[in-house]
């Protein structure tokens, strides 16, 4: 029914659209319901067929909806690379708890289940089109951002890996240290980098560390600073997405080279969403200025 009833919403558009499932098999019929229940609002879905999600399609999409929270959750479990790109269906009605954006599954239901879900998709149609026009897509092109780099002697060839794949990128890089396997102490570059980026000098940051905890505790005490232990692709995504973290700090004994250019390039690929995150966001920061008494404002000389 999704399938039927987006491809009608953009007919005409350059859109794709296809519906596939984790256990479906491919080309099953669709129910009578289904096809009854759709074509009330005149689609005819009668010629689309199931499919099977394959790691081919997950790579070939650049938006993926599913209709409850244990779908994504599924879906980036068997495919982490989804996480960036994969949202339930009534994610932007910002009018539903989040308890009641699930659509349940209306197989084997009556006629009225399958028109009650077919109307909960349509409600959520218009939404996802914004959202979709209005998010820039991931590209193979170069990152227009400045990015700083900094580690302690335990992350500093992950650094270096990371600084070459970026450098190999053409982004523009500032490399704040340190510069060999010597020992040394990380809130050093945590506080390089963390201030360049709290200054604005640079977009975004990125830290290494034996475990990135050490990285991560430090970078959050300066100011203007969100900085995300991420271990993982998902982590990555998540991070820029929910928290609009402006730092990633990575443990050189957590995750491979490989992996960390993963998260890097994750990192880089998805935005903030905005939303119902900023308003969490902005509660981060009343705290902060309740305690300090808005000193910056109050008296800026002392501050």
């Amino acid at each position: 029914m999704a399938e039927g009833l987006f491809r009608q919403l953009v007919h005409g558009r350059e859109y794709r659209v296809i519906s596939a499932g984790i256990s479906a098999a491919d080309g099953q019929f669709p129910s009578e319901n289904a096809v009854l229940a759709t074509a009330e609002l005149g689609v005819d879905i009668t010629s689309i067929r199931s499919n099977r999600l394959t790691e081919e399609t997950v790579r070939n999409s650049d938006f993926i909806f599913g209709m409850t929270g244990a779908h994504i959750d599924v879906l980036t479990h068997c495919f982490p690379e989804a996480s960036a790109r994969a949202y339930r269906l009534l994610d932007f009605d910002s009018s539903l708890a989040e308890y009641k954006k699930d659509i349940s599954d209306p197989i084997g239901g009556s006629l009225d289940t399958y028109r009650f879900c077919r109307d909960q998709i349509k409600s959520s149609m218009d939404s996802i089109l914004q959202f979709v026009h209005n998010t820039p897509q991931p590209s193979s092109t170069p990152v227009q951002v400045k990015i700083a780099l900094g580690s302690d002697h335990a992350g500093f060839e992950l650094k270096q890996c990371i600084l070459k794949h970026l450098q190999d990128r053409n982004i523009e890089l500032e490399d704040c240290g340190t510069d060999s396997t010597e020992s040394v102490d990380y809130p050093d570059f945590a506080g390089k980098v963390g201030q360049k980026v709290g200054d604005g000098e640079v977009d975004l940051g990125i830290l290494c560390c034996k475990t990135g905890v050490g990285m991560s505790i430090a970078a959050n005490k300066i100011k203007g600073v969100r900085a995300a232990l991420v271990f993982n692709e998902e982590m990555a995504a998540l991070a820029h997405q929910h928290n609009d973290a402006n730092i990633i700090c990575i443990g050189s004994s957590m995750v491979t080279a490989e992996s960390a250019i993963r998260i890097v390039d994750t990192f880089l690929t998805t935005s903030f969403q905005g939303g119902r995150h900023q308003r969490r966001l902005d509660k981060l920061v009343e705290p902060q200025n309740q305690s300090r008494g808005d000193l910056e404002n109050t008296d800026a000389e002392i501050e």
